[in-house]
């Protein structure tokens, strides 16, 4: 049958559009636009589509993708019958058509026609599911009828999943029955995809329920199909997509999903792709449901078990995390091993990486009590290994552990760090290098118990500086700058002048930017931890980083950053006059680089405004006019930009023909590209000014207009790193107010809001607004944002008064409840995908603040707050009970003991019943800590409450008994333990002597002194024994000897106790001869 002369004109020009001639397709185009653009285009091309015999498959293909993209526009201008004639037309096309490509272009003309028909109050087009039913179940010889049911509804997801719920049931039969062990592998194959385009479709609604029960047949499918790694990687984005569904019937299926990821994660001949996009399903689930993932110990010891594998199994450097998010020292841990650097696989994944990264995720995000025992178990086993790629295995596993499971890794750190300190020592050269990157990793998030092992780790990593590794080396120099960050002068200043020198002369003598950049960052920790003792290598040093900060080449753009990073730490460390000659120099250095297109120099110079703020103060205040407005802009920009879409994420070919047409520019296909490494700029920007704000005093006072208003726009933004920073830097907006118009210092009375406000009229605005936006980020629903809000608060409340809290107390506090009882937005999350709390959790960042902001509540209004007592006791108490996590328990002992010293005789009608037994059961407790609390609250209270409840001391007293046992030596906990027992005894003594048997308790108390470690408590101790040799307390003059040996040893030389308070005992020391 001949084309109508439509039907030719566009057959002719499709036709050109298949050949390989550019000028005449772009001349076909050109020609087509207006064609298209006519509703009789549509018939036309349906014409096309049927002609199979007088038409080729390429013409009648480009036909129907055509017609797809034209329906939208002319559909509605269609009477009923055409559209019912054209519906009919497409459907039997589909019946008939025997060439695949066509078929498949006809499947969207369908499905298009679907949405149309949804979304314009049509009748559904039954007759299509019709169709779609008995294509499905047509018989065994008609696999390709089949096919296309599920290929048609693969197309129409978002049809079905927004319009035509109704239908959930009968389709979910037909994905039943084809995801079945003997359906033929195309139709298997096509359902999958279908099925799980819908379930990625409806993963947040509830009606994902009627398709769950299918998640088993899907995997089966894929487990039987798995060389197919197209359809593997189709249904691991699948499970990526249900991983945060909060439905229970897609979570019941976890287990089967984790193992079908290990299964996929073990195939060595799978893609490395897609075997770490199994990693990452596995990841996902563990961060989206941890209690539930944590819970099942079967797995997670299987999880660990291929994760180690892969580690023991694997060439690559266990020790290169480290290196993975820095291509330059990348390419030098590839030049070191073999010389042959392939730029290329520079963003590959190996199996080492997405093993450890795995591993990383699984510590970070499940529960400690599921996921530390198993992990520590098998890292220690793999150390006792003869196999040294066994014990590589180990010792990078406790690495890769440390910061997630840092808390308990602390606690056995005496059980764990001599496997650590072997393993530096092995012969084996990669587990060397993984005992420094697990050194590395355990000082910087073990701080400070690791400290106590300065004496053994030091030497060791000195002595690893000169390993013929370059990875080792530059390993090493990242075990100093985190051990060294947090050491005192005395731990770090025998290798002092040999680590200062060592590291310098590595610095000249390398050309590796790693050992160069890390070389650079341990000088930077070093001067940290020496202070003022660093004075004498200042020059030297500061020689050194002019010529590293001079540095014009791009590719050495990150050490040019480092060097200025360490002036800035060096800064930090001797102090303003010592630092003033190479102030400038270094200003100069960082300004220079903010006119480089490098966001990694961009970065640098904000972080060392913000130390050189803190130490040259208000002599930074000059750069200020230049600066501020800088960071102003950077922190304005906007970090995502609309961008073009490219080809492929447009919809396929001939978007030339799409039914804009160009006609609507604004409307056209846009993603959303996010700038990252901005993001990190404008975190470093939010903190220079917010640094610039606190110490430069009433000379930022001109630009905190500019800055709150850029502020309050980035507390909005979209990323939870922006808005944490904004939460950190707002309350420091409020200083150079009250620099400027309070001389620094705002005098107001505990509880007094009876009078005019003590904060002038500007003061009052600037804390107004910055309360504003703090109490709307503690709404958030990022916990970090949260808690920096709470912190926030707390410091603008503590500076300025309960004039400034008034305004939003009732808020704030109910905004606390609710952290405290974890109903807050930002912990909704967690019950929302299941995942209800436990009094076994982890200890939590938001509680912590929101705790430590009741008691600024408490040192703000004092006695007022009583009022508010049992609505907040039940909260914090609960943290207390013995199910909790140590750090809660001591968290609500230690709040306890603030709301005693805060509000002194108001807390005793809840002395009985509540601080008492929290007292008894504190002191009772198996947590040092939590002891140590305890004891502080007993004192506190029995300083106040007085002879009130000095009929509670027997009980008290009894309860202390055990803590009298301890040894101070064991740990620096059990010595503040001990410390803390004495000054509980100290305050009870002083609060009513003649309810204690002094006989008894004196001699015991001073055999716990001097104290040892908690220093605070001088005053306490101290006052208390010379005011009983004051009043000539009998059991005090007859302890003369040990008051004279605990007076000597606290004036002897070296002695941390106070200066005023060595005065006071050497005075009294010639009475006690």
């Amino acid at each position: 049958m001949a084309l109508s002369t439509d039907a030719t004109q566009l057959s002719a020009l499709l036709a050109v559009l298949t050949q390989p001639d550019t000028e005449a397709i772009r001349q076909a185009e050109v020609a087509l636009k207006p064609l298209l653009k006519d509703p009789r285009c549509v018939p036309a091309l349906v014409e096309i589509l049927k002609s199979k015999d007088t038409q080729t498959p390429p013409v009648r293909h480009i036909a129907g993708i055509l017609l797809r993209k034209r329906l939208p526009g002319h559909y509605g201008k269609f009477d009923l019958p055409t559209k019912t004639a054209l519906k009919t037309e497409i459907l039997a096309i589909l019946s008939s058509e025997p060439e695949r490509t066509v078929r498949n272009g006809v499947v969207g003309v369908a499905a298009s026609l679907a949405k149309l028909e949804c979304t314009a109050g049509g009748t559904s087009w039954p007759e299509l599911f019709q169709f779609i039913a008995a294509a499905a179940a047509a018989d065994a010889q008609q696999a390709e009828a089949r096919e296309l049911a599920f290929w048609l509804l693969q197309e129409m997801t978002d049809t079905i999943g927004m319009h035509l719920k109704d239908q959930f049931q009968p389709i979910c039969g037909l994905f039943s029955k084809a995801l079945v062990p003997n359906e033929d592998a195309k139709v298997q194959k096509a359902a999958t995809k279908a099925l799980g385009q819908l379930l990625s479709f409806l993963a947040d609604e509830p009606e994902v329920d009627v398709f769950a029960g299918l998640i088993p047949p899907i995997l089966q499918v894929a487990a039987q199909q798995r060389s197919d790694e197209e359809l593997l990687s189709t249904v691991l984005d699948v499970l990526y997509d249900l991983a945060y569904s909060p439905s229970p019937a897609v979570t019941q299926h976890l287990i089967p999903m984790v193992q079908f990821g290990l299964e996929c994660i073990k195939l060595q001949d799978l893609e490395m792709g897609v075997r770490d996009s199994a990693a990452l399903v596995i990841a996902t689930l563990a961060e989206a449901k941890p209690k539930t993932f944590g819970k099942e110990e079967a797995l997670v010891a299987q999880v660990l078990e291929v994760l180690f594998g892969l580690i023991e199994n694997s060439p690559d450097s266990a020790a290169g995390a480290l290196f993975e998010s820095n291509p330059a020292w990348r390419e030098d841990l590839e030049n070191d091993e073999d010389g042959d650097f392939d730029p290329d696989e520079l963003d590959s994944p190996t199996e080492t990486s997405m093993a450890q990264g795995t591993l990383d995720m699984l510590a970070c995000e499940l529960p400690k009590k599921y996921i530390f025992s198993p992990a520590v178990t098998r890292c220690v086993q793999r150390l006792s290994s003869p196999q040294p790629n066994h014990r590589k295995a180990g010792i990078a596993g406790l690495g890769v552990i440390a910061e997630g499971c840092s808390e308990p890794l602390r606690e056995h750190l005496d059980e764990l760090m001599p496997h650590v300190l072997q393993a530096s020592r092995d012969g084996d050269p990669q587990v060397r290098e993984c005992a420094c990157f697990c050194l590395g990793q355990i000082s910087e998030h073990c701080q400070p118990e690791v400290l106590a092992y300065s004496e053994q780790i030091l030497p060791i990593v000195f002595g690893l500086l000169d390993d013929q590794s370059v990875a080792v080396q530059a390993t090493s120099c990242y075990v100093l700058e985190m051990f060294c960050e947090r050491l005192e002068p005395d731990a770090v200043r025998p290798l002092l002048d040999s680590l200062v020198k060592k590291l310098a002369a590595m610095l000249e003598s390398t050309n590796k930017r790693s050992v160069q950049e890390m070389a650079v960052a341990a000088l930077a920790a070093t001067a940290v931890a020496a202070e003022e003792e660093f004075t004498p290598y200042v020059g030297g040093v500061a020689t050194l980083m002019t010529k590293c900060m001079a540095v014009t080449e791009e590719r050495l753009f990150s050490l040019r950053g480092r060097a200025l990073e360490c002036m800035g730490h060096m800064a930090i460390a001797v102090g303003r006059e010592t630092f003033r000659p190479y102030f400038q120099a270094t200003m100069e250095c960082a300004c220079e680089g903010l006119t480089r297109d490098s966001t990694d120099l961009h970065e640098f110079a904000y972080a060392v405004f913000a130390n050189l703020a803190k130490v040259m103060k208000e002599e930074f205040a000059p750069a200020l006019p230049e600066l501020v407005p800088h960071l102003v802009q950077v922190i304005g920009t906007d970090e995502g930009q609309l961008e073009p879409a490219e080809d492929a994420e447009k919809g396929g070919q001939f978007n030339a023909f799409d039914d804009s047409d160009g006609e609507d520019e604004e409307g056209g296909n846009y993603v959303l590209h996010v700038r990252t490494a901005l993001l990190e700029v404008k975190k470093g920007a939010i903190t220079a000014v917010g640094e610039m704000a606190a110490h430069t005093g009433g000379q930022f006072c001109p630009h905190l207009e500019s800055v709150m208003q850029v502020l309050q726009k980035a507390a909005t933004n979209w990323h939870p790193l922006i808005k944490s920073e904004v939460a950190d830097a707002l309350p420091n907006l409020v200083v150079p107010s009250v620099a400027a118009h309070h001389n620094g210092e705002l005098q107001w009375t505990k509880g007094d809001v009876s009078g005019a406000s003590p904060m002038s009229e500007h003061t009052s605005a600037v804390v107004a607004a910055v309360l504003l936006e703090l109490m709307a980020l503690m709404k958030d629903d990022d916990k970090t944002t949260v808690a920096k809000a709470c912190e926030g608060v707390q410091s603008v409340i503590e500076l300025c008064g309960p004039h400034s809290f008034m305004p939003i107390a009732q808020q704030c506090m109910q905004n606390t409840h609710e952290l405290l009882t974890k109903t807050a937005p930002c912990q909704a999350a967690d019950e929302l995908y299941g995942e209800a709390p436990e009094d076994d959790d982890d200890h939590d960042i938001v509680t912590q603040a929101a705790c430590d902001l009741v008691g600024g509540f408490c040192r703000v209004m004092g006695a007022q707050f009583a009022q508010y007592l049992p609505q907040f006791l039940p909260a914090v108490c609960d943290y207390a009970k013995s199910s909790r996590p140590p750090r809660d328990r001591s968290m609500a002992i230690g709040w306890l003991s603030e709301v005693a010293q805060e509000l002194q005789g108001s807390i005793f009608e809840h002395w009985q019943s509540v601080f008492l037994p929290a007292v008894l059961g504190g002191l009772g407790d198996p947590s040092e800590d939590v002891k140590r609390n305890a004891a502080f609250c007993a004192g506190v209270c029995c300083e106040h409450l007085r002879e009130r409840v000095a009929d509670s001391y027997p009980q008290i007293l009894q309860a202390l008994e055990q803590l009298f046992q301890i040894d101070p030596n064991a740990t620096e906990a059990a010595a503040a333990c001990v410390d803390n027992t004495a000054a509980c005894v100290a305050r009870m003594i002083m609060a009513s002597p003649t309810h204690l048997p002094m006989p008894q308790v004196l001699p015991a108390v001073l055999k716990l002194l001097p104290l040892k470690t908690d220093m605070t408590e001088n005053e306490t101790v101290y006052t208390c024994l010379l005011g009983l040799l004051q009043m000539n307390q009998p059991d005090a003059i007859a302890q003369k000897a040990e008051f004279r040996r605990i007076f000597s040893e606290a004036t002897a030389a070296g002695s941390k106790v106070e200066p005023e308070i060595q005065e006071k005992l050497k005075h009294a020391l010639p009475g006690l001869q």
